[in-house]
């Protein structure tokens, strides 16, 4: 056998054996690249330790940070594929590698092919004229001078070999780190990190957002407006009312205290009306006993009159007394009724104060009925430009097409009316919520002044509840009064009914 020829083996080392190197080392740099990139994209979504940020990552929060402000949508996959292209491995970028990688051994098996085909033709080119030369007759001489031609095609095919078996490497490098899937795996990590951690923290940046900010602050700030109105006027309407009921609970008291005194002094009153009584008794007892054989019946007997009527007018002051307990307790009843009421209206008043924030989250319920509405907004922008996207497309086919001008008008006027129908719809959308804004606000007014008029007609009884009240407690005064007089009176009486049964026994003795 020949030995390969140094030119060829050159040319092997240069078409076949460095770039097959070359491309591998490529290989497994950028599969090595990616994975790196993966894994650290990775742990910025798990929030691990992140250290330095890849540059690619950074240039995606630009961009992604930049748009955000200008773009009512991001279209993230678009970035990532830009900023993708832009990465480069030992000066290369990556999309340039992995290109490089695939087609490589498809080229390696083409200059395996041509060099077989080229020492194919050549070899066989040196058969026909070694056998054109050669004399028929010297079957050996002839064999010897094929051998040279036939040897060359067997290099022709060893470097086909060769080309064919570094592809086959190529290939197997290609399966081993493949970059294609790492390359998916990098994408995806990108588009779940700018979606669901990075876009969060642009909250508030965004122009939606601005506009959605916008349009709650207007809305809170229309609700603590309305807060303040309703809890002034609620205020303005029930404070006097209120400090009338709580000057008249204290007047109540007040009678209530003087009418306790004054029972502990007709108390007192009676109590020292009992012990005279016995006084009297125990004077009058030893009177009848040092006259017991007295000669004077008639004096005794006037005298025995005398505490006869004592005793009934003792008896009247105690039902007077009586009475003027009983009125002390229907006062009493009147003052716990009263209570009651009390406990009622403020009941009331708490209803009042509840329907008042009933009124505030049916404010916020229509807050949320228009943030519902929005979206249906954007989405008819969406409508809008998607339409006039189509309009582009009808404009182009009416310059290519003039043919079809009859059914560019007709298109036409089927998207205007689309267009008009989704205006109509929308506007309708916007005067429903109006109309049920209106109708909330009106129903909860009608509710209030309902709810106003009858906390007024509750005060108003108890303005005369009270008025009875103290009228009775006047009444209860007088027949106080009335009652320590005759008290009075009677303790006179007694007095004078002693003094002038001792006078009358002086006399007699």
């Amino acid at each position: 056998m020949l030995p390969i020829p140094d030119y060829l083996i050159a040319l092997t080392v240069v078409l076949v054996v460095i770039p097959s190197v070359f491309v591998i080392l490529l290989r497994f740099a950028l599969h090595t690249h990616l994975l790196s990139l993966g894994k650290r994209v990775r742990r910025l979504i798990h929030g691990q330790p992140r250290g330095k940020k890849p540059r690619i990552v950074e240039e995606l929060e630009r961009r992604f940070s930049d748009a955000s402000r200008h773009l009512e949508q991001v279209n993230t996959g678009a970035l990532i594929d830009q900023a993708y292209s832009h990465e480069k491995v030992v000066g290369i970028s990556c999309d340039q590698i992995d290109y490089i990688g695939r087609i490589m051994p498809s080229l390696l098996l083409s200059f395996g092919l041509l060099g077989t085909f080229i020492g194919i033709t050549i070899n066989l080119l040196a058969l026909s004229q070694t056998i054109s030369q050669s004399d028929a007759t010297d079957i050996n001489t002839l064999v010897n001078q094929l051998q040279q031609p036939l040897e060359g095609m067997g290099i022709a095919f060893t470097t086909s070999l060769t080309a064919i078996f570094f592809s086959a490497v190529l290939t197997v490098v290609n399966v081993a780190f493949n970059t294609g899937l790492a390359k998916n795996n990098l994408i995806s990590y990108l588009e779940d990190y700018l979606d669901n951690i990075y876009q969060p923290s642009l909250a508030g940046q965004t122009r939606l957002d601005v506009l959605v900010q916008g349009m709650s602050n207007i809305f809170e700030s229309f609700l603590a407006r309305f807060g303040q109105t309703v809890r002034e006027a609620v205020e303005s309407s029930l404070r006097e009312k209120v400090q009338e009921i709580a000057d008249a609970n204290t007047q109540v008291l007040k009678l209530a205290e003087n009418s306790y005194n004054r029972f502990f002094q007709a108390a007192s009153t009676i109590a020292r009306s009992a012990e005279e009584f016995q006084l009297a008794a125990a004077q009058f007892t030893q009177v009848a006993q040092t006259f017991e054989h007295s000669q004077f019946p008639q004096k005794l007997s006037k005298a025995t009159v005398d505490l006869t009527r004592t005793q009934s007018s003792f008896s009247e002051s105690a039902s007077m007394l009586s009475q003027s307990v009983q009125g002390m307790g229907v006062a009493m009843a009147e003052l716990q009724r009263h209570g009651v009421k009390l406990v009622k209206l403020a009941e009331e008043i708490s209803a009042l104060r509840q329907s008042s924030i009933d009124v505030v989250k049916q404010h916020h319920h229509s807050q949320q009925a228009l943030g519902k509405i929005i979206p249906q907004l954007q989405q008819g922008a969406q409508g809008f430009q998607s339409a006039i996207a189509r309009l582009d497309q009808l404009e182009q086919r009416i310059v290519s097409r003039t043919d079809s001008l009859s059914d560019v008008q007709a298109e036409l006027a089927k998207l205007v009316s689309n267009v008009k129908s989704y205006t109509e719809g929308v506007s309708l959308g916007i005067q429903a919520l109006g109309d049920r804004l209106d109708q909330s606000l009106t129903q909860q007014a009608n509710t209030d002044q309902h709810n106003y008029e009858i906390m007024r007609h509750n005060l108003e009884k108890v303005v005369n509840h009270l008025n009875n009240t103290n009228q009775e407690i006047a009444k209860i005064s007088t027949k106080m009064t009335e009652s320590n007089q005759i008290d009075g009176s009677t303790r006179i009486t007694q007095d004078m009914t002693v003094g002038e049964l001792v006078r009358r026994l002086s006399s007699e003795r």
